[in-house]
């Protein structure tokens, strides 16, 4: 058993359930930040007896574009609007919270009936990568101000990364690089849209996107 990555799964999953239940846009970014770190370690705790170049390489590159430039970013971006608060989400703190318990729970539950291959470095793996893709499914759909949608867009996003580090060996460098460059090109474009919709509105609300017309 691989103490280390189990604790470091146990802390993402208890971060991400933090950013649920906060209201404050600089929180979630930091708790987001920290997360994206912790992530960042977990392909030296899978791979410490393989440890390769590349390894190190994608390691290194999601800590400091995942847990250090996106963080910056948002932290830019949030200088620029009027509201730094979640007050009405369409699904409400609680409601989130609870909807998230379950989808780890049933993260769990769905990941005992996988067969695998081969054997994996730790359980918790799988169970918790897809509880990162709901949760941040949750938040994505369930806050209305852009920058929340954001983290939970980049919450998701956590969750493929780690799922994707149970292939890291047979995946080519390139293509792991490929999903941070996109990452960092999806975040730097919605970061220029939620400012555009603040200068036009004076919030970042995206409920009112749905008033539109010619």
């Amino acid at each position: 058993m691989n103490v280390w990555l189990d604790a470091a799964l146990v802390l993402i999953i208890l971060l991400a359930l933090f950013i649920t239940v906060s209201n404050r846009l600089g929180t979630m970014i930091h708790l987001f930040g920290l997360q994206s770190c912790l992530l960042g370690c977990v392909p030296f705790f899978i791979y410490f007896k393989q440890m390769e170049f590349y390894i190190a390489f994608v390691a290194g590159a999601a800590i400091v574009l995942r847990g250090l430039a996106m963080p910056s970013f948002l932290y830019w971006a949030i200088r620029h609007v009027s509201s730094r608060s979640e007050s009405n989400p369409t699904i409400g703190f609680g409601t989130t919270l609870l909807l998230s318990g379950a989808a780890i729970v049933g993260s769990f539950l769905l990941a005992t009936r996988l067969v695998f291959p081969v054997r994996i470095a730790s359980d918790m793996v799988v169970p918790c990568s897809f509880s990162l893709i709901i949760i941040g499914f949750l938040l994505l759909t369930g806050r209305v101000k852009a920058i929340a949608q954001v983290v939970g867009y980049l919450v998701l996003e956590n969750g493929v990364f780690l799922f994707a580090m149970l292939l890291l060996k047979k995946m080519p460098l390139l293509v792991e690089m490929g999903i941070l460059l996109d990452l960092f090109i999806a975040a730097l474009v919605l970061g220029i849209v939620v400012n555009n919709i603040n200068d036009e509105f004076d919030h970042t609300d995206t409920l009112e996107l749905t008033t539109l017309k010619d």
